[in-house]
This record gives C-alpha cells, structure tokens and sequence, in this order.
C-alpha cells in the first residue's frame, strides 16, 4: 500500500472520532503499523465496534476503487505531506490525517490571510448584516473566509464572500457529497462551481451526526489566523471554536451586541475577555497587518476587462452613470450591471440614484 492510498484508508473509517482513530493508531506504531496489525490481534485488543470499523475496509481492491469513485465525483483528498494540505494544520495540536476537498482546491495552496467567520443559526437581522458587511470587505480585501457552511451567521458570510469576488472555504461536519443543511444546497454547488473548495473529515455519502461537529470546528479555526464571533449565545459551538482558536494560538475578534439581547452575551463575554472588538473591518486588518487601500489595489486586478473599464471611470468624486457609458462607450444595461457587481465587490459605492464613487 501506498502512503497516500494508507490516509485514504485512514479517512474512510468514520464510526469513530479523530481522536479515537489516532489513539488505536498510535497503539499500533502509526497508521502502517495499524494497517499491517494482524486481524486477530485487532479483534483481541480493541472494542468489536473498533475493530468492525478498522477492518471494514481493510482491503487494497475496496481502497483503490474508493480513490477512482472520488475521481469520478471531483473529488480529491489531502493528508500530511500534500503539496495542498494546508500550512496552519501542522500547527494545531490534533491536525487532521486525511481531508476530502471538492472545488478550486488551488485555494488550500495560499490560504494566507483567511479569517474564519462563524456564529447564530438563528442569526438576526443585525447579526447577517454585520457578518455580510465583514466578510464582504475582508474578502474584497484578499482575506479568505472560512466557515462551516451552517445556517445564519456562517451562510451569509459563504456568500457574502463570493459575491465580493473572493474565495472562501467551508468545512463541512458531513461527508464531502452530503451539503448540510439542504437549505444551504446553493452555498454548496456555488463553493464547487468556483467560488472556494469544500472541505470534510468525512468521505463519501457519511451523515451529519451531531459528533462530528465539534472535531470539524478545529479545522475551521485552524485553517485561518483568527476566528470571528458574531452573534452568540452563553453557550454556543461557536464559542467552542473560538476556544479552540485560543489553544490553536490564534486571535479571536468579535462583534458586540446590545446588553439586553441574549443572542450577543457570547460574544460581550469574549470582549470582556480580551477578544478584540470589532465594529469596522480596520478592526480586523490592522490586527493582522494588512492596508486595506493596498488589498484592494491587490484585487482590482482579479477583475474582468469591461469591470477594469469602467472602474477606472469611476473617481473620488461623485460621477453619473451617464457620463461613466460616455467614457467607456459601453451600453446603459451593461453599465448598470457592472456597476452593482463593483458594489458587490465593494469597491465602489452608489452616493445617490446613479451617481457612483470609490468606496
């Protein structure tokens, strides 16, 4: 067995934790080691469960046609010593040992700045705003957004990301073809279809039992450099991510709420215990020493050529749309929609109906 086809094996156990599976693995000398046991001596030692899981796939035939069945589903998978597996999980005390990624997986390749951004399911109306407004402008920033892909604060922020050009990446607490929850399904397809990669512990078609979620949350903050609350309850599971953050050595930032919404006490505990506060993204750029007008500059050039066009028509001042189409020679209706895409990248803004200036 190759070492990349013994990861894969490793990945394809999934009745267990991770740290159930690097336990019995470690007994064993390593995942070779594990791999090479005899079936007797497994059975004698472990738990039956353990054992059946360990087993089950214990086959190089059932390995390899696994790998070919990811192939066919665009499918990948990293582990450590992947040119792809990502730099900042060397650093966190349990990395993972096999990660499926669906996507642009070049992203992994130069995930420097990410930010992950989590919070409410039941996020409110103030909460989606402030993880829209955040996440889009450290997006059109060059900072990728990380986040799990559930509903409320960690959609909006997939999205918001995207829509400002950026990448963004969702680590999933279900198998790497199972988008959850449904209602999420667009966030899902849009990721793959070019807006990031996804990225799961689980292979193919696992369900989302609710043990996996607390071990995906390492990964989420230890792909990024810190981890941003907004909206949480006293207890929360993003509170645990940002916990996680904290023993991971990263910073944690957080977005405060009224005194007497319930919904914010996690994140006013977390200020109140030295999390930064965060009402504006300099908050979150300056921390990690990034200019915004030079991030900026940075993501102009990932523009299209008409979106290039007419942004350089677009001044400090205040200009009509009219005189932007005069200038670029470029219909009316072609104008228009490229000036909401720049609004949505947040490098321009509408001052009033039809006049526009750089944000």
């Amino acid at each position: 067995m190759t070492e990349e086809l013994l990861y894969l094996w490793f990945g394809m156990i999934s009745r267990m934790t991770h740290t159930v599976k690097m336990n019995v693995a470690m007994k064993y000398g390593g995942i070779r080691g594990l791999w090479n046991t005899s079936e007797e001596q497994l059975r004698d030692e472990l738990t039956q469960a353990q054992a059946d899981g360990f087993l089950e796939h214990r086959d190089a035939g059932k390995v390899a046609a696994y790998a070919e069945e990811l192939r066919r589903n665009d499918i990948t998978y990293i582990y450590p010593g992947h040119k792809l597996y990502p730099g900042k999980l060397y650093d966190i005390p349990d990395p993972p040992m096999l990660l499926f990624a669906a996507g642009d997986v070049d992203v992994l390749a130069d995930l420097d700045p990410a930010v992950a951004v989590v919070g409410a399911r039941k996020a409110s109306v103030y909460g989606r705003e402030a993880a829209d407004r955040l996440s889009g402008e450290l997006a059109a920033s060059g900072v990728t957004i990380v986040s799990g892909m559930a509903l409320g604060i960690d959609g909006a922020a997939h999205r918001a990301a995207m829509k400002a050009g950026g990448k963004t990446v969702a680590v999933l607490g279900s198998g790497i073809n199972v988008p959850y929850p449904r209602e999420n399904y667009d966030i899902y397809h849009d990721i793959r279809n070019g807006g990031g990669v996804v990225l799961s512990e689980c292979g193919l078609d696992i369900r989302p039992d609710a043990f996996r979620f607390p071990y995906r949350n390492r990964i989420i903050s230890g792909l990024s450099s810190g981890v941003l609350v907004v909206e949480a309850r006293e207890k929360s599971g993003s509170l645990i991510t940002a916990d996680q953050a904290l023993e991971q050595g990263r910073e944690v930032y957080a977005v405060p709420g009224r005194i007497t919404d319930s919904g914010s006490r996690g994140c006013n505990g977390l200020i109140r215990m030295g999390a930064v506060c965060v009402t504006q993204v300099e908050d979150i750029l300056d921390e990690m020493g990034i200019n915004r007008a030079e991030s900026k500059a940075f993501n102009k050039n990932l523009l299209a050529p008409a979106e290039k066009k007419v942004y350089s028509c677009v001044r400090l001042e205040s200009r009509h749309i009219d005189d932007i189409c005069f200038e670029t020679g470029i219909s009316v209706s072609e104008v228009t929609q490229i000036l909401y895409e720049l609004e949505q990248k947040r490098l321009i803004k509408q001052l009033v109906r039809n006049y526009y200036v750089r944000a």
